[in-house]
């Protein structure tokens, strides 16, 4: 056992997630809201593995040219962080944006699945993905211009000097 415990961290995938804290709401509100940012962003969501109950989404591939003729593809994968969250104080909602594509030419026009490898992260889709559901779930301003709760890690703007 102990001679195959190097191969079993190669099973796993790691994400950089991701994150922010959505207004108050209920979490049916905060599932309804990232669902409706995923859809309306091209993704479609594969049910088989998205649960509501759960708080987990993930789409389906994606396909995309990514040049030369290689195909590339991406999805979405997101969490609504269901034991840290309540709906007085908002859910912290976790999301990552998988890309893979295809390295050896000769296979790029019917590519099978153990034809695809690993690409890391769009970051650029992850960032129009957050800007878009910071505006759907996320705080919304008070009267003074400030923001009563925000991403992880940002700054309150009246605090600022």
């Amino acid at each position: 056992m102990l001679l195959a415990a190097p191969f079993f961290a190669s099973c796993g995938t790691v994400h950089d997630w991701r994150e922010l804290q959505t207004a108050p709401m209920t979490f049916g509100e905060c599932y309804d809201g990232l669902l409706y940012v995923a859809t309306h962003a091209g993704f479609a969501v594969d049910a088989s593995a998205s649960d509501r109950g759960m708080g987990t989404l993930q789409s389906r591939w994606r396909q995309r040219q990514l040049g030369l003729g290689r195909p590339g593809r991406y999805r979405l994968i997101a969490e609504v962080m269901i034991d840290e969250g309540t709906a007085q104080k908002g859910w912290p909602v976790r999301y990552v944006i998988m890309q893979e594509k295809v390295k050896d030419l000769r296979k790029s026009m019917e590519p099978q699945e153990g034809d695809w490898s690993k690409d890391g992260q769009d970051r650029e889709r992850e960032t129009l993905f957050g800007e878009m559901l910071v505006r759907r779930v996320g705080p919304k301003p008070d009267a003074k211009g400030g923001e009563k709760a925000g991403p992880r890690g940002a700054a309150d703007p009246a605090k600022l000097p």
